[in-house]
């Protein structure tokens, strides 16, 4: 005889809407989205909505969880953050679901394990709270190692944008052998203008097989990363669509391999 389990919809409704919530909200601060508190508290409310009414609809629970987490959860986060490229989607994919470990997991340790010390409730608030401390912490850690200010040098003129190591960026220009990092097209026509002179370089990336970025040659690159200052003279910035800078609070992104090549150099002039 199986077991019958009894389930309230008014329950299931709050513990989905504050779930939803909690990694709308790690998305939101981990990746740094900048979307407005109304919108995510509109994605929660239509998750919460749409997981209720599957929940009706399905007869089995398996039905249920395989709705939810391939259909409504993707298609809240797409909602949510409308982001334009498949890698960024599947970043917030990962954030969230990481986010529904650690409250499920926290939920059920302290519910099971915690031989009656804590309510159900209890034991949803104590999780969100751990995940609140959790996105906190790895985000500024994330912050202190990966974004920060750097400089360009062009024709006498110097502008300051905040950048972004990303190990993903390996491109390498064919004609002169050097690292490329990226600069938001429009940040660099404000500054300096439509280039006289560019280059184009084949690149791959996930959702375009093949591509040609437009690439010109500044002055210099400086900035500080790792409690060390990075000078490169003569760097290939390509130019690339405001729309992969949309929504993000940073308006480069720099080559790690060239921050290496930058500081092996320094140490060989010491």
């Amino acid at each position: 005889m199986g077991a019958i389990y009894e389930v309230y919809i008014d329950v299931l409704a709050v513990n989905n809407f504050l779930v939803d919530l909690a990694a709308l909200l790690a998305v939101n601060l981990f990746r740094k989205r900048n979307v407005r508190a109304l919108r995510i508290l509109a994605g929660a409310a239509a998750g919460t909505l749409t997981s209720c009414l599957v929940f009706l609809a399905c007869r089995h629970p398996a039905a249920y969880l395989i709705a939810v987490h391939f259909l409504v959860n993707p298609a809240l986060l797409f909602f949510c953050f409308r982001e334009k490229s498949k890698q960024d989607f599947f970043s917030d994919l990962c954030v969230g679901y990481f986010a529904f470990i650690i409250i499920g997991g926290t939920v059920e340790w302290l519910y099971a394990k915690g031989r009656g010390l804590f309510s159900y409730e209890m034991a949803l608030f104590a999780a969100l709270a751990v995940l609140s401390g959790a996105v906190l912490w790895f985000g500024r850690r994330l912050s202190r190692a990966r974004y920060f200010q750097a400089q360009v040098t062009e024709h006498g003129t110097c502008i300051t944008v905040q950048a972004l190591s990303d190990s993903g960026n390996l491109l390498k220009d064919p004609y002169t052998g050097k690292r490329v990092s990226m600069i938001d097209r429009r940040v660099y026509e404000a500054a300096y203008g439509r280039p006289s002179a560019v280059r184009l370089i084949p690149y791959e990336s996930l959702g375009c097989r093949h591509g040609l970025l437009e690439a010109v040659t500044v002055e210099e690159l400086h900035y500080v990363y790792d409690g060390g200052a990075r000078s490169i003279q003569g760097a290939v910035l390509g130019l690339a669509d405001h729309a992969l800078f949309e929504k993000k609070t940073y308006q480069m992104i720099i080559n790690p391999q060239e921050s290496e090549i930058a500081e092996e150099n320094r140490r060989k002039r010491k």
